[in-house]
């Protein structure tokens, strides 16, 4: 059995601040804010396609999640709380390895340890999450 994607073309799709493109800053500014940048990237179960993200142009997890749904506009993605009711969840994978739900952790732990992002079937997430 092929792997997930093995037959699709993927391509990828880098995001930067609202507003950063085309601006006339020097190159040594535009160094530093790409030194200053958390990048990850951004599947979806069944999107043919990646996206990458810079994590710090997000002050927290409504910003992130509304951003998300803008570029995935076609589905139905859950929020932080309620995955049941949502055709979507957004996991993310530690720099352990571990998939955890998006929101499980405060803002600034999760900017620091997340490795990469997953938008997966809602009903699959129904394992990950906080411990209740």
């Amino acid at each position: 059995m092929a792997g997930y994607g093995d037959d699709i073309d993927m391509t990828e799709l880098t995001l930067g601040p609202p507003g950063k493109a085309g601006s006339s800053s020097s190159k040594g500014r535009r160094r530093k804010v790409e030194e200053d940048a958390i990048y990850v990237k951004v599947s979806m179960d069944g999107a043919p396609y990646l996206r990458k993200l810079d994590l710090t142009v997000y002050r927290g997890y409504e910003e992130l999640i509304m951003s998300l749904s803008d570029m995935f506009r076609c589905y139905s993605l859950g929020g932080l709380e309620g995955y049941d009711e949502c055709e979507f969840a957004v996991a993310y994978e530690d720099g352990d390895g571990d998939w955890m739900l998006v929101g499980d952790v405060p803002w600034k732990m999760f900017v620091s340890s997340c490795r990469r992002m997953r938008i997966m079937k809602g009903s699959e997430a129904k394992g990950l999450g906080s411990s209740d």
